[in-house]
């Protein structure tokens, strides 16, 4: 077998398939493209530019709903002990006395009125079991045919007082969060937090990378490359191989050699114009832009807090969906169930309302001011009530409730805007399920981020962190390729003007110009 200067050139080129091979295998191109490409394909809905759109609005009325849920969960919430403070500034005010100026806004403002003796909605949490005692005593019924009652006959009560004590007790520790950051390290405990989490720093991850996730899920993906590289360097290593045992078995035709020079050339053209055509330079570059900035939101730690914050703020939305409008159904639930009670015991509908006020008197305020949107709607005539009374104009009005009273303030402030969009979120006009289906109400976007986003996070966090983890950077991939291409071409093109400019070889002669 001979072994010259021909025969060495062509397992040359064998080499470089080799090298491609095992680059391919060594840099674990297979696990981590295909891990890349799952990341793709399932995130691929998430990052649609409606979508991204639309869930800048859609955590903006959630974070709306929570900030006004902060100031009347609790007693640290700091609206409950305002109400107080405000009957007196107006008695103060007025010279009337407190109970005359209560007697005066229950008349004329009564859910709003009923709202403020309802706080804070711990005190309702924690009437529960007073209530389901109460009517077990009253309708002469175990506690759990009481239950079973009001979940059958009065299910959007139930289901908000059912659920509020999870929300209260959890508000400002939310279970399966003690692990859960923000993307700076600070801890999110509390349902302001968690919602201000989702806000401030993951879906700025989906706003920012919306394009670069685009630019890389072009041109199909990343998945193939791996199959793609490995079939070049196989069809290589197999054709430097033929042609260098052809070599060894004697001089090759010198059309046959230049052809077979020429087409390592195209070979190497082939990789260049793929490593163009692709756009993998911006692409991957995009790409490694994505996994640098989404980093923080697909580490363990948060995508497991992530599940529990999202439960936690499904209960709010559990919460307050009933009682938020009169699509809620909890409204219409009041008069039915103290007719319900009326008609079991014998008792006038008035009698049972005021024995429910003796047993549970915040319970009783909040389904006497349910729904919320009647609070709205009573707002301006209280704020020209007191504007009145007070004798200020309204702007001063407002410092002062401003000044005095911030909690409360803070809520007439939010509460049409979470009423009124309650049931159709300004900016969601375009935002989708994955399935297509409308997200416009909150308890709907409650269900996308639940049902749709998170589940990315979640299933995807494996994948994404072989692709980070994986050495090296995905900007290497581009260059890489481009110089292995460009090398091939150069080493070609040599061998083939070496191959041209080879004297014509005499009969039985050995060629050893190639």
């Amino acid at each position: 077998m001979r072994l010259d200067r021909s025969v060495l050139a062509w397992i040359g080129v064998a080499l470089v398939g080799v090298v491609v091979v095992v680059l391919v295998l060594g840099l674990s191109l297979f696990p981590r493209l295909n891990a890349a490409q799952g990341v793709l394909d399932d995130g691929r809905a998430a990052f649609t530019s409606q979508r991204v759109a639309g869930d800048r609005a859609a955590i903006d009325m959630v974070g709306n709903a929570v900030t006004l849920t902060d100031q009347i969960a609790s007693d640290r919430g700091g609206a409950s002990a305002e109400v107080p403070k405000l009957v007196a500034f107006v008695s103060q005010k007025t010279g009337l006395p407190p109970a005359a100026v209560l007697k005066t806004l229950q008349t004329k403002f009564p859910h709003t009125t009923a709202l403020l003796q309802a706080l804070p909605l711990s005190s309702v949490a924690s009437e529960t079991p007073a209530l389901i005692a109460f009517l077990a005593k009253t309708l002469k019924l175990t506690p759990a045919q009481v239950t079973a009652a009001l979940r059958s006959n009065f299910p959007h009560i139930y289901q908000a007082v059912s659920t509020l004590p999870a929300v209260t007790g959890g508000w400002y520790n939310v279970p399966g969060t003690q692990s859960l950051t923000r993307f700076d390290g600070a801890p999110v405990r509390s349902v302001p937090q968690t919602t201000a989490y989702f806000s401030s720093d993951v879906v700025p991850v989906l706003e920012r990378q919306q394009s670069n996730f685009q630019s890389l899920d072009s041109k199909g993906g990343v998945g193939f490359l791996d199959v793609l590289l490995l079939v070049i360097g196989i069809i290589v290593i197999v054709f430097g191989g033929a042609m260098a045992y052809l070599a060894s078995r004697g001089p090759l035709p010198r059309g046959l050699a230049t052809g077979a020079w020429g087409v390592v050339v195209v070979v190497g053209v082939a990789v260049v114009g793929l490593v163009l055509a692709l756009s993998l330079f911006p692409r991957l570059s995009d790409g490694q832009n994505l996994v640098d900035d989404a980093r923080p939101a697909f580490a363990k730690a948060r995508v497991d807090g992530d599940r529990a914050a999202i439960n936690m703020l499904s209960n709010v939305v559990q919460v307050a969906d009933p009682i938020m409008t009169d699509r809620g159904g909890a409204a219409a639930e009041v008069p039915q169930l103290v007719g319900f009670v009326s008609q079991k015991t014998g008792l006038k509908p008035a009698a049972v309302l005021a024995a429910l006020k003796t047993n549970v008197p915040h319970t009783t305020a909040l389904l006497q001011a349910i729904p919320l949107s009647s609070v709205s709607s009573e707002l301006p005539g209280l704020t020209s009530f007191l504007a009145t009374t007070l004798k200020v104009s309204p702007a001063q009005l407002n410092s002062a409730l401003g000044t005095n009273f911030p909690h409360l303030y803070k809520s007439i402030q939010l509460l049409p805007a979470v009423t009124g969009g309650w049931n159709d979120v300004p900016g969601t006009a375009q935002l989708t399920r994955f399935d297509g289906s409308p997200v416009r109400t909150v308890p709907q976007i409650r269900d996308y981020f639940s049902g749709d986003v998170i589940p990315v996070l979640e299933s995807q966090q494996s994948n994404f962190t072989r692709v980070d983890s994986t050495w090296p950077r995905l900007t290497v991939f581009a260059p890489l390729l481009l110089v292995v291409g460009i090398a091939v071409i150069l080493y070609g093109l040599a061998m083939l003007l070496l191959t041209r400019r080879q004297e014509p070889a005499h009969a039985g002669a050995p060629v050893r110009a190639t």
